[in-house]
């Protein structure tokens, strides 16, 4: 009696642990984006806008820590992107200004101490960023993509954190491909699902 009783003990707060350490973070439903209403070339002028993390951001452990730095690495990789093309001496003969705003849907980074301390018990990390690309003359959303990446429990708990840092350039790789993809050609692009 004693030992089924310290089994049942053993199990509830196995299964408390568990559940704390669930990520919950909802990923895209399709594995591609669709193309954007048109090519990004017939902007003559760009602005990179900082994540807005308002209301529709459903924030979990770490998320600032990663939004914070997915915000660093696309200044400079997007950003290197569209000060490039706003130099670019082909302009159109209407100017038209594209506005690209990283919206985040959803975030949680496990932090390198949980990682270590807690391994695969404190659960996966993951994010979700959708990106507007706003027409600001007409207020016209040219395209509305989403990206996901994920970083696996026990593959970061093996790493002691790494695969949770590359998450987050993996995913500023998917913006910055698909905004570069999309410059000539509307041709859309992968969310990383």
């Amino acid at each position: 009696m004693m030992n089924n009783m310290r089994f049942s003990i053993v199990m509830a707060i196995g299964t408390v642990l568990l559940a704390g350490c669930a990520t919950n973070v909802k990923k895209p439903e399709a594995a591609q984006n669709p193309a954007p209403a048109e090519a990004f070339s017939k902007f003559s002028s760009f602005e990179l806008k900082p994540i807005n993390t308002g209301e529709s951001c459903d924030k979990q452990h770490g998320a600032d820590v990663a939004l914070r730095t997915i915000q660093e690495q696309l200044n400079i990789r997007l950003g290197k992107v569209v000060g490039g093309w706003n130099s670019s001496d082909a302009k159109a003969a209407m100017p038209r200004k594209l506005v690209i705003e990283p919206v985040c849907s959803d975030a949680k980074l496990v932090g390198t101490q949980a990682r270590i301390w807690g391994g695969a018990l404190a659960g996966s990390s993951a994010v979700v960023i959708k990106v507007r690309y706003v027409d600001a003359s007409t207020n016209k959303t040219i395209a509305e993509p989403v990206f996901y990446q994920r970083a696996n429990a026990m593959g970061a708990a093996w790493s002691f954190g790494a695969t949770d840092r590359n998450m987050l350039t993996r995913i500023v790789d998917l913006i910055t491909d698909y905004t570069s993809a999309n410059y000539q050609a509307a041709v859309g692009g992968p969310t990383g699902l």
